[in-house]
């Protein structure tokens, strides 16, 4: 019997071989009920994992995410169209997992990018992308993030000379940071960046000033907060203050 966590890892690693899954088959190799495949294939679509289509599921194509972005919010768009300004061509970056991850990737035009990735949905969300070359790190997948982590996750992104790091956090705090709510993400994410990388943190007003459960990259070692023009002046000067440049999309 697999656990949630374990159903929704093998679901996503049939999808990224075959491209589509049956309920009925998905059901029978994890001897499970279709009812319980169905709940596991919605919960992966809210999560922006995979596209359900009668019967079964499609992994989702560059096509398809591309349909998403257009109905994305206004502020994501912004954001990441200004988080692109400010990445060099012919850098190798870091990029950590999330849609906004995918919304930068998506705008970046320079030829020569280099996209290294703890998160191998991410990764085949950019395939087909042109100008951007991808790796993913491997290494122990952590069944709640649906990532990469570990020594030999670390081990991989360290040995690929990363230029810059830009996160799109869970939070972010003017005296501490960035942060995430998942612990082996955070610990992760704080292995992977060297001394002298540019970290770029991208992410909405909303997410500034919540405590997360693990801060993770303290502002000492931020270059830029990118958000958007919701975050309040008294809060931007604080951000400065601590030594981060702050751009408004």
């Amino acid at each position: 019997m697999y656990l949630a966590s374990q159903r929704k890892e093998f679901i996503l690693k049939t999808l990224a071989e075959h491209g589509a899954a049956r309920t009925i088959a998905l059901a029978k190799q994890m001897k499970v009920t279709d009812e319980t495949v169905r709940n596991d294939l919605i919960n992966l679509e809210k999560r922006g994992f995979l596209k359900r289509v009668h019967g079964g599921a499609l992994a989702l194509t560059h096509k398809s995410l591309h349909e998403d972005i257009v109905t994305q919010d206004d502020v994501s768009i912004r954001i990441a169209k200004k988080a692109v300004q400010n990445i060099p061509a012919s850098v190798v970056m870091f990029i950590d997992s999330s849609t906004m991850g995918y919304q930068i990737c998506n705008h970046i035009n320079s030829r020569d990018t280099h996209v290294v990735s703890n998160n191998p949905t991410l990764l085949t969300r950019l395939e087909g992308i042109p100008n951007l070359s991808f790796y993913c790190t491997g290494g122990r997948f952590d069944r709640e993030a649906l990532v990469y982590v570990g020594q030999e996750a670390a081990k991989a992104a360290g040995s690929l000379s990363i230029d810059m790091v830009v996160l799109t956090p869970d939070c972010y705090s003017p005296k501490h940071g960035a942060g995430y709510k998942n612990m082996l993400q955070s610990e992760f994410i704080k292995s992977v960046i060297p001394p002298d990388a540019k970290v770029i943190i991208a992410t909405p007003s909303t997410s500034v000033a919540n405590n997360p459960a693990f801060y993770t990259v303290a502002p000492s070692q931020i270059s830029m907060l990118i958000t958007d023009e919701a975050l309040s002046p008294e809060m931007a000067d604080q951000i400065e203050k601590s030594g981060v440049k702050v751009e408004l999309a």
